[in-house]
């Protein structure tokens, strides 16, 4: 045990420790600071665990990677999923209609974050935004549909309407 005093401190150093990395530091008391000491055993003070600047200990760092990467995979799980409903469930319809209800809710989440973080001003700018992108997928597949309905035409001429009347 050794003490150590000078104008502004007071220190009273019991034993050396071990962090996890393997540096030895002094287990030092401050009467001055407002450590805690361990009921049982008094002579060594309850380590902090918070750094009091604010920051991330090692052990918090480690836990957000291992939280992070944990909800990645059920992420990840949850996307294939929502994605191969259909052909998990055969039931194709209902994966359209999910698929379908996904892409709503997200373009609301769009337009609901564009006027929380842009104001009003975003938030139009994103509506507008959405009715374009909305608009070129419906011409789009106006035009999908109009090239298979010609296509369908062209080949019923060419089978000389064979589906319909049944055969020659």
């Amino acid at each position: 045990m050794a003490v150590y005093q000078d104008n502004y401190t007071a220190m009273v150093i019991f034993a050396q420790t071990q962090t996890q990395f393997g540096v030895q530091q002094a287990n030092t008391i401050n009467p001055m600071d407002e450590t805690p000491f361990d009921s049982p055993n008094p002579n060594s003070p309850k380590i902090p665990t918070e750094n009091k600047n604010g920051g991330f200990t090692f052990q918090q760092a480690k836990k957000l990677v291992v939280g992070l990467g944990v909800a990645s995979a059920v992420k990840s799980v949850i996307n294939y999923f929502k994605n191969n409903y259909g052909e998990i469930m055969q039931d194709s319809n209902a994966q359209v209609q999910g698929n379908e209800t996904m892409n709503i809710l997200s373009m609301g989440v769009g337009i609901a974050s564009s006027f929380a973080v842009g104001g009003w001003i975003g938030g139009v700018a994103s509506i507008v935004a959405t009715g374009v992108n909305v608009g070129t997928q419906t011409a789009s597949y106006q035009r999908m549909l109009h090239r298979n309905d010609v296509q369908s035409q062209i080949m019923m001429a060419r089978t000389q309407y064979a589906s319909i009347n049944g055969g020659r």
